[in-house]
C-alpha cells in the first residue's frame, strides 16, 4: 500500500475517502502518515492535509529553479479548469436550489439533475454555453448528452468518482474542496471576480502555492 499511496501522491492525486478509500485509511494511521511524509521529504515534497485531515495531497516543500516550471504547469492546468468548473457548480446550485456549492462526498445523480435543468430554459442555455468552449467543449447538442459529457470530464479530471461504472451516480471528491481553497486564495490575493473575465499578467506568487 505504501508504494501505491506514494505514487498516487506524486502523480498529483488528492486522497480522500471517496476517491481512494483504502489509501485514505492507510494515511489516517499516524505511523503510515509519518512514513510517507518522510519519503516525500527526500524528494523535497511534504504530505499536506485539508479539511481536518479529510484530504491528503503532496506539495513542494520549497520552491526553486528545479521545480518552478512544474509548479507553473500544474497551476496553468488547474487555472484552465477553474472557470468552467465554477460555472458548472453555479448551474448545479441554481438547478437544485442549494445555497452552498458542492463539496466532497456530495452526490450528483445524472437523471435527477437532468430533470431539473430541462425544466428551466435558462439552465439549458447555460449548458449550451458551457459546452461550447474550454474544458467541456463538445459538438453534442442534446442536453442529456451534454450533461453526461460534463460529468465524464469532471470524473476524468478527478473532481467526481463513479462508484458503479454502469450507474448514473457520481460522488464529489476532495479535489473539489481543494479547488474551493484555490478560489478563496485568488479572491483574497487578487480580488478575482469569478463572474467576470480577467487577465492577470503576473502569476508568480500564485503559482508557487500549488502542489
Amino acid at each position: 500500500m505504501f508504494k501505491q499511496v506514494a505514487e498516487s501522491l506524486l502523480s498529483g492525486q488528492f486522497i480522500c475517502p471517496t476517491a481512494f478509500p483504502e489509501a485514505f485509511d492507510y494515511l489516517s494511521k499516524a505511523e503510515n502518515f509519518r512514513k510517507v511524509d518522510a519519503f516525500l521529504s527526500q524528494l523535497e515534497r511534504q504530505l499536506c492535509t485539508l479539511d481536518g485531515d479529510e484530504i491528503y495531497y503532496a506539495a513542494y516543500a520549497q520552491i526553486d529553479n528545479n521545480n518552478r516550471g512544474l509548479i507553473k504547469e500544474a497551476f496553468s492546468e488547474l487555472r484552465s479548469q477553474l472557470r468552467p468548473v465554477v460555472e458548472w457548480m453555479d448551474m448545479v446550485m441554481t438547478a437544485t436550489g442549494q445555497d452552498m456549492p458542492i463539496r466532497a462526498r456530495d452526490e450528483i445523480r445524472l437523471h435527477k439533475l437532468l430533470n431539473m435543468i430541462e425544466q428551466e430554459p435558462s439552465l439549458c442555455e447555460q449548458m449550451n454555453r458551457l459546452t461550447q468552449t474550454g474544458l467541456f467543449k463538445t459538438n453534442k447538442t442534446n442536453i442529456t448528452d451534454q450533461l453526461s459529457w460534463i460529468l465524464q470530464k469532471l470524473e476524468q479530471c478527478g473532481y467526481l468518482v463513479k462508484p458503479n461504472p454502469q450507474g448514473a451516480l457520481y460522488i464529489v471528491t476532495g479535489k473539489m474542496n481543494y479547488l474551493h481553497q484555490i478560489i478563496a486564495f485568488l479572491n483574497d490575493a487578487e480580488g478575482l471576480e469569478l463572474d467576470q473575465q480577467t487577465d492577470h499578467k503576473d502569476q508568480n506568487q500564485q503559482q508557487e502555492l500549488f502542489p
